[in-house]
């Protein structure tokens, strides 16, 4: 036994010698002394998911982990709850961020709408009101053919075409016949009083300008001849005669009969024309209705229409050019109104005292 045990102890003593002789052989030769592994660093090394020291925490410190203890001991109905609540959470504050989100872009549009609409009315105002309606009054200009002195024929082929001239000229015709039937109850047109036969013409039917044909002579053979014309022109507003339009043309044919005539009639549309604003338009009060009402020589033809107003005026004084011709006119005071009740006919209406005096039959009715 003795033998045994010193032999032992000879063989451990040689084994320690022989190590230590190789750690001192290995300083020598600069071989890389083992030492123990680093279990505390938290760095995480390039190429690896976990740091030593969760290294250490998982298979040292919480061993239970590594072996799946940790997932059998899990409770999942927590868990879930857990999940659920979050979700909730993150749900809740999405529907807060959306409904913000909305909110704002909301308010956008309406300031986006709101600045366009204000841009939108500076640049284009509203429309204004359209204006009331300016009444035209049409002139009426009457024709009356003295039959002592003219051929019937041809006052009547003249009388056509005076008709067609006027009323394509904008005035209203008044016939022969017409101003005729208003006269026979006077003995104006036998005396050939011409300044009562253009104050009853102009009161009724409400001629402005009268044209009396005194004398036209139209050849009715081939031979050329002169066609002569001679017309009295009387404004029985201004009660003012115009120098009398004469006219003479060589005629041979037809046509060229037609084509007097119609020289004629222009002559005297244009008179109207240029003198009608000399004066305003005016319509005179004929004939009681009733109390306070009248009958007037105008109507919807002339431009009245129901609800005008026109002034009552008892007279005015005509201003004369240097030459004597009239240049102008100036009413009187007006002495009252009356309103345009009814429209008759293209011809009549009736009007009703407003304010101040009645209407006689001089006066002039002024819109």
């Amino acid at each position: 036994m003795k033998k045994y045990g010193l032999w032992s102890l000879v063989l451990v003593s040689a084994l320690v010698l022989v190590a230590l002789s190789a750690c001192s052989e290995s300083g020598k030769t600069g071989t890389k002394v083992f030492s123990p592994p680093d279990i505390t660093s938290e760095t995480k090394e390039e190429g690896r998911a976990f740091s030593n020291a969760e290294v250490r925490r998982m298979f040292i410190d919480q061993p239970w982990m590594a072996s799946g203890d940790y997932f059998l001991k899990r409770n999942p109905e927590k868990e879930s709850a857990f999940f659920v609540e979050i979700f909730a959470d993150a749900g809740s504050k999405a529907k807060a961020e959306a409904s913000e989100q909305e909110k704002r872009i909301a308010r956008l549009e309406e300031a986006v709408f709101k600045k366009g609409k204000e841009t939108k009315t500076k640049e284009a105002p509203a429309a204004e009101a359209p204006p009331l309606r300016k009444p035209e009054y049409r002139t009426k200009v009457g024709f009356l053919v003295d039959y002592q002195q003219v051929n019937i024929k041809d006052g009547e082929a003249f009388l056509k075409t005076a008709r067609e001239v006027t009323t394509s000229k904008g005035l209203l015709y008044v016939d022969h016949q017409r101003i005729k039937e208003v006269l026979s109850k006077t003995d104006c047109f036998e005396k050939r009083d011409l300044a009562c036969i253009s104050r009853i013409s102009g009161i009724y039917p409400g001629t402005r300008f009268l044209n009396v044909v005194e004398v036209l002579s139209l050849p009715g053979d081939r031979k050329q001849q002169k066609a002569k014309a001679r017309v009295s022109i009387v404004d029985t507003g201004l009660n003012y005669r115009y120098p009398s339009l004469e006219v003479e043309m060589p005629v041979q044919t037809e046509s060229d009969r037609q084509e007097f005539m119609k020289l004629v009639a222009e002559k005297l549309a244009e008179i109207a024309l240029e003198n009608k604003n000399i004066m305003p338009w005016f319509c005179h009060a004929f004939s009681p209705e009733s109390q306070n009402r009248w009958f007037v020589s105008a109507g919807s033809a002339s431009g009245l229409r129901e609800g005008d107003v026109l002034k009552v005026i008892p007279g005015g004084k005509v201003v004369s050019s240097p030459t004597g011709t009239p240049a102008g006119w100036v009413p009187a005071e007006a002495k009252g109104t009356v309103k345009v009740e009814r429209i008759v006919n293209e011809e009549l209406a009736i009007v009703s005292l407003v304010s101040g005096s009645a209407p006689s039959l001089d006066d002039y009715l002024i819109p």
